[in-house]
């Protein structure tokens, strides 16, 4: 109980010093020693790895809750309890859910510790340092935003014909997405992207941008809305606003739809030709994201330890990206 107290002390002072002041971090350094620790991972040079998420805790106010969860994973693995746990801790006070721990195979063996019921009893008091660290009435307008944009896009559903979904997107759903879009660009500018380091979820305002970047090829090439946010959004990955998978969703939904399917870049709306990898891992790593090479082969190291490494899920070639 004793170390849980000065974790929870620890944790509440971050809080109050993150409503209080903000510090200006380059997150591009961030993402480069995530990006190096994940091709550590690969070569299952684990206690390197985690010595660098270890630096990372050690060094930035704000951590994004993935990188709380592979080092808890990786902590555990070597036979760190005692830090493991404290990770868990810190996971949960970032917004990681008491659900989506109990999904995790590999944590199966933790939960059967007597310390996992005093992190039970705990969870309340360190998921209200999760809700005093991010904005509730941003994280309420954008999340209500992102339902009805989602609800609208449904509607294209319904359409027979890539004509009739177009003529839908472009007539009916862009001008409410529009709105949507214009609005998260006050949110940018007035407080920052509304991701994880604000609002504690990023999916709402990437599903904004992504359905965005979907309406149609002919919309694409006429946009100038997306154009004009895109150096905000490489703004905002460099001061942790955003995270490089989500801006790589969205960028990777207007490089192929704009291109009428005939290009991916990303690999995640598309499969990558042979010829398409180094020029997608030279843009990964511009934005500190991990290659293609090392996102397939993390997906083989969950396979053979059950580990979870929380990576996008839209590939459907056994969890990687596929190479035609």
């Amino acid at each position: 109980m004793k170390l849980y107290s000065v974790v929870l002390g620890y944790l509440i002072i971050l809080s109050a010093q993150s409503t209080a002041f903000s510090i200006k971090e380059d997150y591009s350094t961030y993402h480069a020693e995530v990006y190096q620790a994940e091709e550590l991972i690969v070569q299952q040079s684990f206690a390197e790895a985690l010595n660098i998420y270890r630096r990372l805790f050690d060094t930035y106010d704000f951590i994004f809750v993935r990188d709380y969860k592979v080092a808890t994973q990786i902590a555990w693995h070597l036979g760190f309890k005692d830090e493991a746990y404290n990770f868990i801790r810190f996971g949960i006070a970032a917004g990681w859910q008491m659900e989506s721990i109990k999904r995790n195979k590999f944590l199966k063996d933790l939960r059967q510790q007597q310390e996992w019921s005093t992190i039970k009893s705990q969870f309340d008091s360190l998921r209200e340092v999760y809700n005093q660290n991010i904005n509730q009435e941003i994280r309420s307008e954008v999340r209500n935003m992102s339902l009805r944009d989602q609800r609208k896009a449904v509607g294209a559903i319904f359409r027979i014909g890539s004509k009739s979904q177009n003529r839908f997107g472009e007539n009916k759903f862009a001008p409410l997405n529009e709105r949507h879009v214009l609005r998260l660009l006050e949110f940018i500018e007035n407080d920052g992207f509304p991701g994880e380091k604000l609002v504690g979820f990023e999916p709402w305002g990437q599903g904004i941008l992504s359905r965005h970047n979907s309406i149609s090829q002919a919309y694409c090439k006429s946009d100038t809305l997306y154009p004009y946010l895109k150096p905000i959004l490489l703004s905002s990955i460099k001061k942790g606003n955003l995270s490089p998978a989500s801006f790589a969703w969205i960028d990777d939904w207007f490089y192929t739809v704009e291109s009428g399917w005939s290009r991916a870049s990303y690999g995640y709306v598309k499969g990558l030709k042979e010829n398409e990898i180094t020029k997608s891992n030279e843009m990964r790593k511009q934005i500190g994201l991990r290659k293609i090479e090392t996102r397939n082969q993390l997906i083989d190291i969950q396979n053979k330890t059950q580990m979870d490494f929380y990576l996008p899920v839209r590939p459907k070639k056994n969890g990687k990206i596929s190479v035609n």
